[in-house]
């Protein structure tokens, strides 16, 4: 009665360690695959770069191919709940089923058990809400533009006259008008980058770390690490509070000191 009872131990535990290094294995493919939708968020905007998406589904397959785990088809694209905007997060979900080998086991729980794994990263490349995407948009420091009560030079001289003597039989000639001013434009100061006065964020839940940061002027996004949700509190911000910054600057906010 007790080697029925062994082997099934046996087996269950085979059965156990196979899905947790499967587990483990699935986490690493959604770790490398959000890693790299992060570098290229806009692969699955219009318009598609469907390059990008096959290396993102071979990278996905490749990582996965060492397990027996039957991967969904085709592989779930990354999630960009908001927006491919620098700063936010790619997530990524993949879902596997894992044969069972265990006989009693694989009649109570089924033949396949299906496994799951999660990875976000933030985004690492592309535009800064608030910040233009075109420089040449934005005014350059030392420009100034042309005034618009600027005298044109005139290609011929004034008309120079003498008076004639009197007495004298040549005729008369007006006497030489005075020069007329010259209008010189007074140069426009360069435009000063607007500055904000970072707020304290520590000891707050991330829910509140955005509002509080946009109400100090701050046109950036927060970046979080790890990601939020789950929201958690924050006990470390990457600007000293109360220093004077650009606005556009971005804020990396984490759960504890690194």
């Amino acid at each position: 009665m007790t080697v029925p009872m062994a082997l099934l131990m046996v087996l269950f535990g085979l059965d156990f360690g196979r899905v947790f290094l499967g587990w483990v294995a699935l986490n690493s493919a959604a770790r490398e695959a959000a890693n790299y939708a992060a570098m290229n968020p806009t692969a699955w905007t219009i318009p598609y770069n469907y390059a990008v998406q096959s290396e993102y589904a071979r990278l996905v397959q490749t990582e996965a191919s060492s397990i027996n785990c039957d991967l969904e088809s085709p592989v779930s694209s990354p999630i960009f709940s908001s927006g491919t905007s620098l700063g936010g997060p790619a997530k990524v979900e993949l879902t596997c089923s894992f044969g069972l080998i265990t006989p009693i086991i694989s009649w109570i729980l089924g033949n396949a058990i299906p496994v799951s794994a999660d990875s976000a990263f933030p985004v690492r490349s592309g535009q800064i809400e608030g910040v233009p995407l075109d420089p040449t948009s934005m005014p350059s420091a030392g420009s100034s533009p042309a005034p618009s009560d600027a005298v044109a030079p005139t290609d011929s001289p004034e008309p120079t006259g003498t008076v004639a003597p009197s007495g004298s039989a040549g005729p008369a000639m007006s006497p030489t008008p005075p020069p007329r001013p010259t209008t010189v434009p007074t140069p426009t100061p360069s435009p000063t980058p607007a500055t904000c006065t970072v707020p304290s964020l520590l000891n707050i839940k991330t829910n509140a770390a955005s509002p509080k940061w946009l109400t100090a002027g701050f046109t950036s996004a927060v970046i979080f690490s790890p990601l939020a949700p789950p929201n958690y509190r924050i006990a470390w911000q990457s600007l000293t509070v109360g220093t004077t910054q650009l606005c556009t600057l971005g804020i990396t906010v984490r759960s504890r000191a690194p």
